[in-house]
């Protein structure tokens, strides 16, 4: 029998309470907005169905010849139908997933502290730079932006995508390096150094490459740091240009809350560094994170706010778990 979080079965309920007075009204107002998108996705699955029918009749009473489908010209205009198909079809989707989370995304935030919402900001370059954790990267996509103080504490989180260009004789290619959520978070300590906490990677631990780090405006390779917790170092591998603080951080108690902020994400590869006066959080996920509504269900249907709900408390949750907004150490 599957055990039952209290807290966050007490979360939804206060949540859901907060929903009908708040937010209720908000999500008739997308219904509408829900089936004109409706509308537009079959009408032009329904244009795009016929065309592609009568092309094909084409071929098969040989209006058109059946030696062009052995042709460049052919192979490249396929692939731009295919691609105006696509990009036509996923326009609804996008569009009401837009127009929803402009709507109810900010009175939802404000059940959990003060935060604001956007859907184009992104973590910062320089941030995700010093932090050690992210390698080269060429493109940036975020869907997902919002910042504020939860419990006293500073923070920011983003559902974002990082990618690198491989280029190959043939032509390039999108390699996602890293698709989850990016938290950042502040903490009542400045660090002199940099501490990274990367995820274990088993018998392959041996071409894990000791992250390099800017600190104060000098590269620097930071080197393993072997802590007194067996159970941290079967799950971790800890870097740091400064041994002391490192494990002046990385006390007991606290590797102790790291690792249940790791069973919190159901055992996802998170890592952490620590650098200035913040803390941040990678946690990958391939999973759409915040979705409040779908098309193909009522707007007005509770399903995936519950979903969504969930996801926020495992997000705040890091910050109780970590004890964030007490001194270090304690």
């Amino acid at each position: 029998m599957r055990k039952v979080n209290k807290e966050l079965a007490d979360l939804q309920a206060n949540f859901l309470q907060y929903y009908r007075q708040n937010l209720g009204d908000k999500f008739e107002i997308l219904e509408p907005v829900r089936r004109d998108c409706l509308f537009f996705l079959f009408k032009w699955s329904i244009i795009f169905f016929f065309l592609t029918a009568f092309i094909v009749f084409l071929f098969v009473v040989g209006f058109l010849p059946s030696e062009i489908l052995d042709t460049e010209l052919f192979a490249f205009l396929t692939c731009v139908y295919f691609i105006v198909i696509w990009m036509t079809l996923s326009h609804p989707f996008s569009e009401y997933k837009k127009k929803t989370k402009r709507l109810v995304m900010d009175k939802i935030l404000a059940f959990f502290g003060d935060f604001s919402y956007s859907s184009v900001r992104a973590t910062k370059e320089a941030v995700l730079k010093q932090s050690g954790l992210i390698g080269k990267y060429d493109n940036q996509y975020a869907d997902d932006f919002f910042m504020g103080t939860y419990h006293g504490v500073k923070m920011q989180v983003s559902d974002e995508r990082l990618t690198v260009i491989i280029r190959t004789n043939k032509g390039s290619y999108e390699k996602t390096v890293f698709d989850g959520i990016i938290i950042v978070l502040n903490m009542n300590k400045a660090f002199s150094g940099q501490t990274v906490v990367r995820s274990d990677w088993g018998m392959f631990n041996f071409l894990m490459r000791c992250p390099q780090c800017k600190i104060k405006n000098k590269q620097e390779k930071l080197e393993g740091v072997v802590l007194e917790d067996c159970r941290f170092e079967k799950y971790f591998e800890t870097f740091s240009n400064n041994q002391v603080e490192a494990r002046y951080v990385l006390t007991t108690a606290f590797m102790e809350r790291i690792l249940k902020v790791k069973k919190l994400f159901h055992g996802t590869k998170i890592e952490f560094s620590f650098f200035d006066n913040q803390l941040l959080i990678l946690v990958p996920t391939s999973k759409d994170m915040f979705e409040t509504t779908a098309l193909f269900t009522p707007s007005v249907s509770y399903g995936k706010m519950r979903e969504v709900v969930s996801q926020f408390y495992s997000i705040f949750s890091i910050i109780d778990l970590l004890k964030l907004n007490q001194k270090i150490g304690m």
